[in-house]
């Protein structure tokens, strides 16, 4: 099945564990990558983000898929696996300090084809999601302004 990776790195001017505190909120995850809309989250009891269902649209078609923590490394690495009928993929991001209280965030997304029809609109998908990917990014970053 064809596959895509992305990745974009951003300086956001908020400390590590503000950056972490917001990634453990669901609706943070919403609008990057294929997630457009996001529900139903669970979390740990120390509040730790562990799963959640998300949406996305394409065409005038609606897809639901499901996001797992499958990685987490507090202050440095979350990792969410996104399954969905039509594509499934993993979304990763890193932290690092980048000097004072801004933090260095790296996104990278990388998406797999499901089944005959995504694998003839992939392409199509794939780079819709890639040039999207930036700006998504920058707009996270934007919002902690």
């Amino acid at each position: 099945m064809p596959r895509a990776s992305f990745t974009h790195h951003v300086a956001v001017p908020r400390s590590v564990d503000e950056i972490w505190e917001r990634l453990q909120v669901a609706e943070t995850w919403s609008n990057i990558g294929p997630v457009e809309d996001v529900w139903d989250a669970e979390h740990t009891d120390d509040g730790h983000l562990q799963r959640y269902r998300w949406s996305t649209t394409v065409g005038p078609r609606s897809y639901q898929g499901r996001a797992k923590v499958v990685g987490s490394e507090p202050g440095y690495l979350m990792r969410l696996d996104l399954d969905a009928t039509e594509v499934a993929g993993t979304l990763t991001t890193r932290l690092s300090e980048n000097g004072g209280d801004a933090t260095q965030l790296e996104v990278t997304l990388e998406i797999e084809s499901r089944g005959t029809l995504s694998t003839l609109f992939f392409p199509i998908v794939s780079d819709a999601v890639g040039r999207g990917l930036p700006a998504q990014v920058e707009r996270f970053a934007e919002s902690f302004e």
